[in-house]
């Protein structure tokens, strides 16, 4: 049964809660509070549909009432004893008349009234109606709220020349004030600290080391030099103090439940569409094989489900935006999310990152589109790409509130010019900044941008109440059938791609390198990711097609012998026969004996 003060969440046609402020005797109406409205209106229902919406789940009766105000009243001030005892002898005489008070032309007679004989003002009276009817209605209700003074919470700015807090002590450096960039590099510092476990001091020495220090570029080499830190660096109270302020330490909340059914497109589901997008980040990484030597700004490749804004892929590259880049972070779509984030030094959860599934369609930009069109996907996996349409680049939020790192559309590097190096910039490789993107990621999907459901719970909704449209592959088979192909030679000492020899199980079972000895070499086609993405995935990133076998390819090895240039001119190159046709080596052997 409904009684007065009961809160009532709805879930649509909008998310809202209401507080019931009065039932009439005969339980036919009753009057409702907008918890989260900016004015001060009342609204009528009718209870038994009010009831009925509590029996059909419409509508959920809270438990607990968090805007309820319970003071100890031996240890209010008397100052504020005085306010609300001003303010209760206004709202007493004035809620005295119900239901009068909450229809709105009534309302605004009495509080005109009130204001011609007291002298008090319109706003001050709506304003302590509303603070009334919101928390509880109850005297302490019109408690002042100096306890929200002083700017609790928010963070002071600093004057130049002037350094908060308490003096060090005698003949210690002044120290220096951290302001946002300062707490920027903090969180960075923390996201990619490597130890075996977390440390304070350790990521703070670390951080010292690395983004702390005078840096320049050499302009002929591009190497990063650097120097000695100076006095004006962070404390590690400091460091800690911030780490502490920023949350950076503790996971992600999971977003509630919600049935969001008026929050989503009607038709729309998991899986129907897909988006890529590609932005440069600004900061300037070093190379991931040498940290003296400046690499340029990584482009970020992100895939994401229109229906939810789950991020359900992604890729880093140095290089131009390009198609391969993007099907590569569409691989990824499929990629066991656990394993993935733990190759880059990141432990997730499987349900904090569900994603491993392929769409029904894919929307790509204009600046992306490229190769044949989308052809493939749509052979091998069914895919429809849809090109030409502008994309929005999901998680971009996260990525510039918690790290800044799309604060602009930066330029790729010059490579004549020794650029101005940031905070940020020439500390990085690009394996620590994809564990930030990987970060970045998951903030975005447990909690969006904070005006709405998160992405994760939309997209648990929707396979829930919606079915799906999403589609399942094998990890290894999705990434090979993606990669691009290029000629390989088969020799006496292995499989030639790139000037490095390769190996594989088919090869030794069909005697491949005694045949290159005997019959001469021949070309053959691989798959190969040059992308660095490949460690601990299967091979090492170079992949043999079966002509036999349809989407099957076999995973080559790198083989300890010295490749030969490519190709060899004193021997004869031959072009791959079809299946079937290479003489077995007992032939061969026989041919000799005969």
């Amino acid at each position: 049964m409904l009684l007065r003060n009961d809160l009532l969440q709805y879930g649509a046609p909008r998310r809202r809660t209401m507080r019931v402020l009065w039932i009439d005797p005969a339980r036919t109406m009753a009057w409702l509070f907008d918890m989260d409205g900016k004015g001060c209106d009342v609204e009528p229902a009718r209870l038994p549909e009010l009831e009925a919406d509590l029996a059909s789940g419409r509508a959920r009766r809270l438990a607990d009432d968090p805007w309820l105000v319970v003071a100890d009243q031996e240890a209010i001030k008397p100052g504020h004893l005085a306010l609300r005892e001003r303010a209760w002898a206004i709202v007493a005489e004035l809620t005295g008349d119900e239901p009068g008070i909450y229809e709105s032309r009534r309302r605004g007679q009495m509080i005109a009234d009130y204001t011609a004989r007291h002298g008090v003002s319109h706003p001050t009276i709506y304003r302590y109606l509303r603070r009334y009817w919101q928390r509880g209605q109850t005297p302490n209700a019109l408690l002042p709220d100096y306890s929200n003074s002083g700017a609790r919470g928010k963070t002071r700015a600093s004057t130049a020349g002037i350094k908060r807090g308490r003096p060090r002590r005698e003949g210690a450096p002044p120290g220096v004030n951290v302001d946002e960039p300062m707490r920027r590099v903090f969180r960075v510092a923390a996201a990619t600290y490597t130890g075996t476990r977390f440390s304070r001091r350790g990521a703070y020495e670390a951080m010292l080391r690395e983004f702390f220090c005078e840096r320049r570029v050499v302009p002929d080499t591009m190497h990063v030099v650097r120097a000695a830190a100076s006095d004006a660096v962070p404390s590690f109270g400091q460091f800690s103090y911030w780490l502490d302020q920023g949350r950076i330490l503790r996971p992600a909340p999971r977003p509630l439940p919600l049935a969001p059914h008026a929050l989503v497109d009607a038709e729309g589901r998991p899986g129907a569409a897909f988006q890529v997008a590609a932005v440069r980040a600004d900061v300037q990484l070093l190379a991931g094989g040498d940290r003296r030597r400046l690499a340029g700004r990584p482009v970020v490749y992100l895939v994401s489900d229109m229906f939810s804004g789950m991020v359900t892929g992604f890729h880093v590259s140095l290089e131009a935006p390009a198609w391969q880049h993007a099907l590569t972070a569409l691989a990824n779509c499929a990629a066991d999310k656990p394993r993935l984030a733990l190759r880059h030094g990141r432990a997730i959860a499987a349900q904090d990152w569900p994603c491993r599934h392929l769409p029904d369609r894919l929307l790509v930009p204009g600046a992306l589109a490229g190769g044949d069109g989308g052809r493939a996907l749509q052979d091998n996996f069914g895919i429809r790409c849809v090109t030409g349409i502008p994309a929005e680049v999901p998680a971009r939020t996260a990525l510039e509130r918690r790290f800044g790192l799309l604060r602009a559309d930066a330029p790729a590097l010059p490579s004549s010019t020794a650029p101005e190096l940031g905070a940020l910039d020439g500390a990085l490789d690009i394996g620590q900044f994809r564990r930030l993107v990987i970060d970045a990621i998951l903030e975005h999907n447990l909690q969006g941008d904070g005006k709405g459901p998160a992405p994760l719970q939309l997209w648990d909704w929707g396979m829930r109440e919606r079915g799906t449209a999403l589609k399942q592959y094998a990890e290894d088979l999705v990434r090979c059938a993606l990669l691009p192909l290029q000629d390989a030679l088969v020799t006496e000492e292995g499989i030639s791609v790139n000037g490095q020899l390769y190996t594989c199980a088919k090869a030794v079972e069909e005697r491949w390198f005694e045949r290159a000895r005997q019959r001469g070499r021949w070309v053959v086609r691989v798959a190969c990711d040059d992308n660095g993405e490949h460690d601990g995935i299967i091979g090492d990133g170079v992949y043999l097609p079966d002509p036999a076998a349809p989407m099957r390819f076999h995973a080559c090895q790198r083989s300890t012998a010295t490749a030969r240039p490519f190709p060899q001119p004193e021997a004869p190159v031959r072009r791959p026969q079809a299946a079937g046709q290479y003489p077995s080596f007992e032939r061969i052997i026989a041919g000799f004996v005969g």
